[in-house]
């Protein structure tokens, strides 16, 4: 099949700054059926005293900032594909900051890396990181964010730890950092209209024109292009197409085709969509205006974390890895989708619907729309099931969960009428391939190396 695009895309010199809307930043909650994150700020006095912190806080400072960013990326409502993105940079930043500190033997906590002060410094590095990557990707919220650090920082008296701002210091620098891999990561290519050169039977040719308006660019067009994080080959060259998976059924209209059995169960559940899969297929589909499929992830995420008691610096790598490997899943998965343009289902046949009920739980505001990008694979897919892998393996006692979360997530894109079963077998099996070679770099290189700020000493 043709491929999208033939490679004579255009790089801009400037920077994309990701899409804001009018909300506050921090005034509406996630979906109310995510894991429950709530997360205090502080310890209580005496616990700092008896130098208790991390076993009273645990990951207090990381889950807290990670609940912003996604309160963020809801209010700003950012297309999922452009969360994924920012959720990747920010938890590397964390984690890139905690582990800048460990090396910092500038003002060496004076109790031996346990107490009151290194606590301070973990919260301020984090908070550090957090704002100077936020503020960068987004600098309309820069002010909100500083004075939100500033509060961070502040005890019960309104005063702030010395060793809160040195670890301010070591975040923003490391923010810095990944802000400056943002500038260079590819987001920021234009889209050209020359570069929509395919059509043909079963070939995906994008949103048609409105009106007077012109036709919208392909939704990531320009991911397939992306520096990944983890996808390099041995000669340190990029390779989007790594886990690139193999062709979907040849399209054709005889029915008993592997390709029309795919279409025809799609056209059968669109036309005999029950109560319970229509909420499915809403609950699942964390589209603009939501946390996002990625901060779905990363609030079950927040609530393993919590349960299983971990410190700063593991849980903030945890969400660094996890992120990563989501953003290469997604890079691996569009770049697939470019390359095989393969039309979505109800484009095949027209009396395919998506769902049109209110939701059961919760609130009908987020329409089921057909996305403007190809159908194979399911982007759901390589994202969800990316970002199990890597929870399983750190959780495994939850797997079992966590597989039927990934399986019910793929089933639901075919319930909406936007996927066949291919897109999601395929898409599962890219992620899963993703997530577990993100698992071997990190064991290997550190995690750090894949953006050039450490080694195998990472942790």
């Amino acid at each position: 099949m043709a491929t999208m695009p033939q490679i004579h895309l255009i790089r801009a010199a400037a920077v994309v700054a990701v899409t804001v809307g009018a909300a506050a930043l921090f005034a509406c909650s996630e979906r109310p059926t995510s894991p429950p994150s709530s997360p205090s700020f502080t310890a209580t006095g005496a616990a700092l005293d008896r130098g208790e912190h991390d076993r009273v806080s645990g990951a207090t400072a990381t889950l807290a900032w990670e609940e912003i960013t996604r309160t963020l990326v809801a209010n700003r409502k950012l297309t999922p594909i452009n969360a994924i993105r920012l959720y990747a940079l920010h938890s590397i930043a964390e984690y890139a900051a905690l582990v800048a500190l460990g090396h910092d033997n500038d003002d060496a906590d004076e109790d031996g890396g346990n107490g009151r002060a290194a606590y301070e410094a973990r919260r301020g590095a984090i908070a550090g990181a957090s704002v100077e990557l936020l503020s960068a990707v987004s600098p309309t919220d820069a002010e909100t964010l500083e004075a939100q650090l500033l509060a961070f920082g502040q005890d019960a008296s309104g005063r702030t730890h010395p060793q809160y701002t040195r670890g301010v210091s070591v975040g923003r620098v490391a923010g810095h950092s990944m802000a400056d891999w943002s500038n260079r990561d590819g987001f920021a290519m234009i889209w050209n209209e020359t570069m929509r050169n395919a059509s043909g039977a079963g070939i995906w040719e994008g949103a048609p024109a409105v009106g007077t308006t012109p036709r919208p660019a392909p939704a990531g067009y320009q991911f397939p292009m992306m520096t990944p994080y983890f996808l390099k080959a041995l000669n340190g060259h990029t390779r989007q197409s790594q886990f690139r998976p193999l062709p979907p059924p040849t399209f054709s209209t005889v029915p008993g085709t592997p390709y029309r059995n795919g279409l025809d169960e799609v056209r059968h559940f669109s036309d005999t969509r029950t109560v319970q899969q229509t909420d499915i297929a809403y609950f699942w589909n964390l589209s603009t205006g939501t946390i996002t499929a990625l901060g779905y992830w990363d609030a079950q995420a927040a609530s393993f974390i919590r349960d299983g008691g971990l410190d700063e610096q593991d849980a903030a790598h945890l969400f660094a890895l996890m992120n990563a490997a989501a953003m290469d899943a997604t890079i691996g998965c569009w770049e697939a989708k470019y390359h095989y343009l393969l039309l979505r289902p109800s484009m095949a046949d027209p009396l395919i619907t998506r769902p049109t009920l209110p939701r059961l739980n919760g609130p009908p505001d987020f329409p089921y729309a057909l996305p403007n990008h190809p159908s194979y694979p399911s982007g759901h897919s390589c994202v969800s099931s990316a970002s199990a892998a890597v929870l399983a393996h750190y959780f495994p006692s939850q797997a079992a969960q966590l597989d039927a979360q990934v399986i019910e997530a793929g089933m639901s894109r075919i319930y909406g009428g936007i996927h066949y079963r291919f897109d999601v077998e395929a898409g599962q099996l890219l992620g899963r391939s993703t997530a577990e070679w993100a698992m071997a770099y990190d064991r290997q290189n550190g995690l750090l190396s894949a953006v050039g700020l450490g080694g195998r000493n990472d942790r």
